[in-house]
Protein backbone atom coordinates (compact mmCIF):
# COMPACT_ATOMS: atom_id res chain seq x y z
CA UNK A 1 0.00 0.00 0.00
CA UNK A 2 1.39 2.94 -1.00
CA UNK A 3 -0.13 6.79 -0.08
CA UNK A 4 1.09 10.47 -0.99
CA UNK A 5 -0.85 13.51 0.39
CA UNK A 6 -0.83 16.49 -1.75
CA UNK A 7 -2.23 19.68 -0.14
CA UNK A 8 -4.11 21.60 -2.70
CA UNK A 9 -6.33 24.21 -4.23
CA UNK A 10 -6.40 27.88 -2.34
CA UNK A 11 -8.34 26.27 0.79
CA UNK A 12 -5.16 24.06 1.31
CA UNK A 13 -7.32 20.79 1.02
CA UNK A 14 -5.40 17.24 1.72
CA UNK A 15 -5.77 15.32 -1.65
CA UNK A 16 -4.35 11.63 -0.85
CA UNK A 17 -3.58 9.18 -3.92
CA UNK A 18 -3.39 5.76 -2.12
CA UNK A 19 -2.59 2.71 -4.47
CA UNK A 20 -1.75 -0.97 -4.81
CA UNK A 21 1.95 -1.01 -5.13
CA UNK A 22 2.04 -4.63 -7.24
CA UNK A 23 -0.57 -3.44 -9.47
CA UNK A 24 -0.43 0.27 -10.09
CA UNK A 25 -4.74 0.38 -9.32
CA UNK A 26 -5.31 3.88 -7.51
CA UNK A 27 -7.83 5.71 -6.13
CA UNK A 28 -7.41 10.19 -5.31
CA UNK A 29 -9.65 11.10 -2.95
CA UNK A 30 -10.64 15.00 -2.52
CA UNK A 31 -8.72 16.31 -5.75
CA UNK A 32 -9.47 19.76 -4.52
CA UNK A 33 -7.67 21.72 -7.14
CA UNK A 34 -4.22 22.10 -8.42
CA UNK A 35 -5.12 19.13 -11.13
CA UNK A 36 -1.74 19.27 -12.91
CA UNK A 37 0.31 18.65 -9.73
CA UNK A 38 -1.87 15.18 -9.07
CA UNK A 39 -1.54 14.39 -12.75
CA UNK A 40 2.13 15.14 -12.85
CA UNK A 41 2.35 12.81 -9.45
CA UNK A 42 -0.09 9.48 -11.56
CA UNK A 43 2.36 10.11 -14.64
CA UNK A 44 5.30 9.92 -12.73
CA UNK A 45 4.28 6.46 -10.74
CA UNK A 46 2.15 5.08 -13.76
CA UNK A 47 -0.33 4.96 -11.99
CA UNK A 48 -3.90 3.58 -12.89
CA UNK A 49 -6.60 5.37 -11.41
CA UNK A 50 -10.00 3.44 -10.90
CA UNK A 51 -11.58 6.41 -8.64
CA UNK A 52 -12.06 10.00 -8.27
CA UNK A 53 -13.94 9.87 -5.17
CA UNK A 54 -14.91 13.03 -2.65
CA UNK A 55 -15.56 12.75 0.81
CA UNK A 56 -18.15 15.63 0.52
CA UNK A 57 -19.62 18.02 -2.59
CA UNK A 58 -17.78 21.29 -1.14
CA UNK A 59 -15.86 23.14 -3.74
CA UNK A 60 -12.99 23.05 -2.05
CA UNK A 61 -12.81 19.26 -2.27
CA UNK A 62 -14.50 18.64 -5.69
CA UNK A 63 -12.45 21.93 -7.74
CA UNK A 64 -9.91 19.64 -9.80
CA UNK A 65 -12.34 16.80 -10.28
CA UNK A 66 -13.52 17.85 -14.08
CA UNK A 67 -9.53 18.41 -15.14
CA UNK A 68 -8.65 14.80 -13.62
CA UNK A 69 -11.83 13.01 -15.28
CA UNK A 70 -10.89 14.66 -18.97
CA UNK A 71 -7.35 13.46 -18.64
CA UNK A 72 -8.08 9.77 -16.70
CA UNK A 73 -11.20 8.68 -18.84
CA UNK A 74 -11.51 5.41 -17.15
CA UNK A 75 -11.45 6.86 -13.51
CA UNK A 76 -14.95 6.80 -11.99
CA UNK A 77 -16.28 9.45 -10.38
CA UNK A 78 -17.92 8.92 -7.01
CA UNK A 79 -19.39 10.70 -4.12
CA UNK A 80 -22.39 9.76 -1.61
CA UNK A 81 -25.73 10.14 -3.11
CA UNK A 82 -26.80 12.81 -0.68
CA UNK A 83 -24.12 14.84 -1.45
CA UNK A 84 -24.62 14.78 -5.65
CA UNK A 85 -26.34 17.98 -5.81
CA UNK A 86 -23.99 19.76 -3.37
CA UNK A 87 -21.34 19.29 -5.96
CA UNK A 88 -23.23 20.05 -8.80
CA UNK A 89 -23.63 23.61 -7.26
CA UNK A 90 -19.66 23.76 -6.64
CA UNK A 91 -19.01 26.40 -8.86
CA UNK A 92 -21.97 29.06 -7.93
CA UNK A 93 -20.48 28.03 -3.85
CA UNK A 94 -17.00 28.92 -4.83
CA UNK A 95 -18.32 32.17 -6.48
CA UNK A 96 -19.90 33.44 -3.17
CA UNK A 97 -16.06 32.38 -1.19
CA UNK A 98 -14.52 34.60 -4.28
CA UNK A 99 -12.78 30.77 -5.37
CA UNK A 100 -13.08 29.96 -9.01
CA UNK A 101 -14.38 26.79 -9.24
CA UNK A 102 -15.18 24.74 -12.54
CA UNK A 103 -18.65 23.11 -13.51
CA UNK A 104 -18.06 19.28 -12.34
CA UNK A 105 -19.13 16.41 -14.35
CA UNK A 106 -21.73 14.22 -12.99
CA UNK A 107 -20.51 11.49 -10.68
CA UNK A 108 -20.56 7.70 -12.29
CA UNK A 109 -20.78 5.81 -8.77
CA UNK A 110 -23.43 7.42 -6.13
CA UNK A 111 -21.79 6.00 -2.91
CA UNK A 112 -24.18 4.34 0.20
CA UNK A 113 -23.16 3.02 3.58
CA UNK A 114 -20.94 0.36 3.65
CA UNK A 115 -20.38 -0.07 0.09
CA UNK A 116 -16.58 -1.17 -1.04
CA UNK A 117 -14.20 0.70 -3.62
CA UNK A 118 -11.66 -1.98 -4.71
CA UNK A 119 -8.42 -0.82 -6.52
CA UNK A 120 -5.85 -3.80 -7.17
CA UNK A 121 -5.49 -5.34 -3.75
CA UNK A 122 -6.92 -2.33 -1.59
CA UNK A 123 -10.49 -1.81 -0.93
CA UNK A 124 -12.12 1.12 0.88
CA UNK A 125 -15.25 1.01 2.28
CA UNK A 126 -17.41 3.62 2.51
CA UNK A 127 -18.76 5.13 5.92
CA UNK A 128 -21.50 7.44 5.75
CA UNK A 129 -20.77 10.21 8.65
CA UNK A 130 -23.08 13.14 8.00
CA UNK A 131 -22.84 16.50 9.99
CA UNK A 132 -20.51 18.46 8.39
CA UNK A 133 -22.88 17.40 4.68
CA UNK A 134 -25.69 15.56 4.55
CA UNK A 135 -23.58 13.16 2.54
CA UNK A 136 -20.15 12.99 4.04
CA UNK A 137 -18.45 10.13 3.87
CA UNK A 138 -15.10 8.64 5.63
CA UNK A 139 -13.24 5.64 3.88
CA UNK A 140 -11.64 2.73 5.63
CA UNK A 141 -8.51 0.61 4.32
CA UNK A 142 -9.05 -1.87 7.13
CA UNK A 143 -5.64 -4.12 6.17
CA UNK A 144 -3.93 -0.80 5.95
CA UNK A 145 -5.12 0.88 8.99
CA UNK A 146 -5.68 4.01 7.07
CA UNK A 147 -9.51 6.03 7.51
CA UNK A 148 -9.81 9.34 5.24
CA UNK A 149 -11.91 11.30 7.10
CA UNK A 150 -12.88 14.26 5.15
CA UNK A 151 -13.99 17.25 7.13
CA UNK A 152 -15.84 15.08 9.36
CA UNK A 153 -13.31 14.81 11.93
CA UNK A 154 -9.80 16.74 12.21
CA UNK A 155 -6.68 16.74 14.46
CA UNK A 156 -8.18 18.06 17.75
CA UNK A 157 -11.10 19.48 15.80
CA UNK A 158 -14.38 18.16 13.92
CA UNK A 159 -16.11 19.59 10.94
CA UNK A 160 -17.70 22.89 10.40
CA UNK A 161 -21.47 22.61 11.05
CA UNK A 162 -23.04 26.23 10.23
CA UNK A 163 -22.96 25.79 6.47
CA UNK A 164 -25.77 24.00 4.82
CA UNK A 165 -26.88 20.79 5.45
CA UNK A 166 -24.79 20.74 8.54
CA UNK A 167 -25.73 19.90 12.30
CA UNK A 168 -23.74 19.47 15.53
CA UNK A 169 -25.72 16.69 16.98
CA UNK A 170 -25.44 14.48 13.87
CA UNK A 171 -21.47 15.27 13.34
CA UNK A 172 -20.89 14.09 16.60
CA UNK A 173 -22.73 10.84 16.77
CA UNK A 174 -21.48 10.38 13.57
CA UNK A 175 -17.69 10.58 14.77
CA UNK A 176 -18.78 8.74 18.12
CA UNK A 177 -21.15 5.50 16.39
CA UNK A 178 -18.74 5.16 13.09
CA UNK A 179 -15.33 6.42 13.87
CA UNK A 180 -14.50 5.54 17.59
CA UNK A 181 -15.97 2.23 17.67
CA UNK A 182 -13.00 1.73 15.71
CA UNK A 183 -9.56 0.54 16.86
CA UNK A 184 -7.23 3.32 18.34
CA UNK A 185 -4.02 2.10 15.66
CA UNK A 186 -6.37 3.34 12.99
CA UNK A 187 -4.63 6.67 11.29
CA UNK A 188 -6.93 9.27 10.72
CA UNK A 189 -6.19 11.22 7.34
CA UNK A 190 -8.58 14.43 7.70
CA UNK A 191 -9.71 16.73 4.93
CA UNK A 192 -7.03 19.63 5.87
CA UNK A 193 -4.48 19.47 8.39
CA UNK A 194 -1.87 17.02 10.24
CA UNK A 195 -3.57 13.73 10.81
CA UNK A 196 -3.90 11.40 13.65
CA UNK A 197 -5.31 8.47 15.32
CA UNK A 198 -8.67 6.85 16.21
CA UNK A 199 -7.11 6.54 19.83
CA UNK A 200 -5.61 9.93 20.46
CA UNK A 201 -8.94 11.71 18.55
CA UNK A 202 -10.99 9.76 21.41
CA UNK A 203 -8.80 10.81 24.40
CA UNK A 204 -7.72 14.20 23.85
CA UNK A 205 -10.30 16.11 21.31
CA UNK A 206 -12.08 18.49 22.96
CA UNK A 207 -15.26 18.19 20.86
CA UNK A 208 -15.63 14.73 21.46
CA UNK A 209 -15.32 14.74 25.65
CA UNK A 210 -18.07 14.76 27.73
CA UNK A 211 -20.72 15.27 25.04
CA UNK A 212 -23.50 13.16 25.08
CA UNK A 213 -24.92 11.97 22.15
Amino acid sequence: TVLTTLTVGPLEVNCYILWDGATKDASVIDPGGDADKIKSLIAKERLKVRYIINTHGHFDHVGGVVALKSSLGGARIAIHKDDEILMSESHEHGVIFGVKTPVQPSPEVLLEDGQELKAGGLCLKVIHTPGHTGGGVCLLEENAGLLFTGDTLFAGSIGRTALNGGSYQVIIASIKKKILTLADSIRVLPGHGSDSTVGRERKTNPFLNNTAV
